[in-house]
């Protein structure tokens, strides 16, 4: 048996996260690097090939772009969940779900619940900035495997990514053609320079950087093109709406599947 250790799938930690903001933050870059050479150090010696980070697009997604608002009162006083419209298909909330703007936490010692807010940075901008940390990181770490390990470690290292495959719901359309493109660009492509912008140095630094590259596939979707989406960020960017099934209308007044 041959193992692949990940060093990063999704468990940042919160102390990081609650003294810089985690991803949100390049300070994230000198803290990964360190976690990995630990690694690197205490087992290289048996461990030959290494995933920086499991699925960037997942952790991007799901933990800065797809989340939970409580903000919103209905008529009983109440706080009820208003979630906000993803024009990615699916909803599944991973740390640090930077849409929260109520965490309830519960204290076993005194059996009580309490409210923490985390408020929005900034949902046009949060995915694209944790993207951009999040390469670097991986970078970064490439870099210093290869510089300090590799030559007598032997070992590989790499970046696990994920995909569907998409298909456009009216195959006569160009428009629903180039969303297409766009879905493959925003979610294959998140972990490369097509939405995230680089200087040239960091460009150099992410140019070669794969010694093997996995590839995590689950399903096949239908895209079509949305011309005027809701909201703003990664989702609205995309002009992309996503169905799993054909039979569905997509000219709806709300531009939904």
């Amino acid at each position: 048996m041959t193992p692949f250790v990940t060093l990063f799938h999704w468990d940042l930690p919160n102390c990081l996260q609650l003294e810089y903001g985690g991803m949100l933050s390049d300070q994230i870059v000198n803290d990964f690097v360190e976690f990995a050479e630990l690694c690197f150090q205490e087992f290289g010696d048996r461990v030959k090939f290494w995933t920086t980070f499991n699925e960037p697009w997942s952790y991007i997604v799901h933990g800065y772009t797809v989340g939970d608002d409580f903000s919103k009162d209905d008529s009983t006083g109440n706080n009820s969940t208003v979630v906000q419209r993803s024009s990615q298909s699916g909803r599944m909330y991973l740390p640090p779900n930077r849409l929260s703007k109520r965490v309830r936490r519960f204290d076993s010692t005194t059996q009580t619940t309490s409210d923490t807010w985390f408020p929005v940075n900034d949902p046009a901008k949060d995915a694209y900035t944790a993207a951009r940390n999040l390469l670097l990181c991986y970078s970064a770490a490439v870099q210093s495997y290869r510089e300090n390990f590799q030559m007598y470690q032997n070992g590989k290292i790499g970046i696990v990514l994920n995909s569907s495959c998409h298909y456009p719901y009216d195959s006569t359309s160009q428009s629903d053609q180039d969303a297409v493109q766009r879905a493959f660009d925003f979610m294959l492509g998140c972990a490369g320079d097509n939405i995230v912008q680089f200087s040239d140095d960091e460009k150099q630094g992410l140019a070669g950087s794969i010694d093997w590259v996995g590839l995590n596939y689950y399903t096949a979707d239908f895209v079509a093109y949305e011309k005027n989406p809701p909201g703003v960020g990664y989702p609205a960017d995309q002009h992309c709406i996503y169905s799993y099934c054909f039979a569905m209308v997509v000219d709806s007044p709300t531009g939904t599947i």
